[in-house]
């Protein structure tokens, strides 16, 4: 036995350091396979889910892949030149609107310019109108809008726009007293944010079409521009980014400050989620805000623009069941890639399952509308 000694104890060692070998190359459950760093511009929505740790660790160790996420408004992101995105070593964008990803693909040769370009929509948030419980009590009264099932649905959106708003009708005299001031709808600046911007669209095809399942043709829209543009001003100053916009709707009083807001779903989900470990801040909440469903309403398409082979992954990994159940229960994005988001998953708010929509308007239509928001050439 003394004479194998040194054999066997020659063999433990080499095992050992096999075994040692292998944790550090693989660590707790990591990959050999260095990790690709994307450098990627999107939506300020995403941003907190970017940063998610459970995310990160999801893309790097099953994807290997880094995301080093930058935030900027939608239509920004998309009307860089290529010159800038090339400089910068962008690898994709993120826009918040499938209209963005067609302003992208119009304006840019993706064919010459971007030869493994590739475009999907990985997550989703529909546009809603946010409400206060007197504001929303009011609308109902008066058939603007209506409530189904705990549900409340905007059913008569073109009176609400063209004979309240346009005609600056006060609170006061649709019942509401302890609002002041007319009757407006608050978003973030249209110019900047695709939140807003969706808000613009679906006005636009409501007011320039006599169906809002249809979309206004060229025509049709010049002709409702000027409205647009009407109930743009009719604003006044407006937040850049759609978190942002949101955050200061609630700390500055809800419907008392705005009656009104249009934003994502999505935004009052991840105050509900951030609210949980504050019971008094979230009783504070359900109590003040009621989702107020536009019927048609918008999806907000979050497609990732792939601007590269390399970040052509990234949508891949955006797909992952257990990335898009994070997405959905931490942060209120449904899903871009299965069917049925569950949204009893959220029983404290009241989040309609099914939902009326409409397509936005396509990419020439568009283009019409940011010039008469941004530069205000809407003719």
């Amino acid at each position: 036995m003394r004479k194998h000694l040194p054999v066997i104890v020659g063999l433990v060692l080499v095992a050992v350091a096999v075994v040692v070998g292998v944790i550090l190359i693989h660590g707790s459950g990591g990959s050999s396979t260095p990790a690709v760093a994307l450098n990627c511009i999107g939506g300020s929505e995403k941003q907190e889910l970017m940063a998610d740790p459970d995310v990160q660790k999801i893309l790097k160790n099953r994807y290997h892949l880094t995301v080093d996420f930058v935030p900027q408004g939608s239509y920004d992101q998309v009307q860089l030149t290529t010159a800038e995105l090339k400089s910068r070593a962008i690898d994709c964008l993120w826009p918040s609107s499938g209209s963005a990803q067609l302003v992208f693909e119009k304006t840019h040769a993706t064919g010459t310019d971007f030869p493994a370009y590739r475009a999907e929509t990985v997550l989703q948030s529909p546009e809603v109108l946010y409400a206060g419980p007197q504001g929303t009590e009011a609308l109902v009264a008066h058939k603007i809008v209506e409530e189904r099932n705990g549900h409340y649905f905007v059913v008569d959106m073109k009176k609400l726009l063209l004979e309240l708003v346009l005609r600056h009708k006060n609170w006061a005299t649709l019942g509401a007293r302890s609002i002041a001031g007319p009757v407006n709808i608050s978003s973030t600046d249209p110019a900047k944010s695709n939140s807003g911007f969706t808000l613009s669209q679906l006005e636009l095809i409501i007011v320039s079409t006599k169906n809002p399942y249809d979309q206004p043709t060229v025509t049709e829209a010049k002709a409702g521009l000027p409205t647009v543009r009407k109930l743009y001003d009719a604003q006044g100053l407006q937040a850049k980014s759609s978190d942002f916009g949101f955050d200061q709707w609630l700390l500055q009083g809800g419907e008392l400050h705005a009656p009104l807001y249009a934003g994502y779903e999505s935004q009052v989900i991840g105050k509900t989620i951030a609210y949980q470990s504050d019971p008094e801040a979230l009783k504070q909440l359900l109590a003040s805000v009621r989702i107020l469903y536009p019927e048609p309403t918008i999806y907000a398409d979050h497609p990732i623009l792939a601007l590269d082979a390399p970040a052509v992954k990234l949508i891949d990994a955006m797909k992952d069941p257990d990335i898009q159940n994070i997405a959905w229960q931490r942060y209120g994005f449904r899903s871009g890639v299965a069917l049925g988001t569950d949204v009893n998953y959220f029983k404290q708010l009241a989040l309609a399952p099914r939902l009326r929509t409409t397509s936005p308007p396509n990419a020439d239509v568009t283009l019409l509308l940011l010039h008469c928001i941004q530069d205000n050439v809407c003719q």
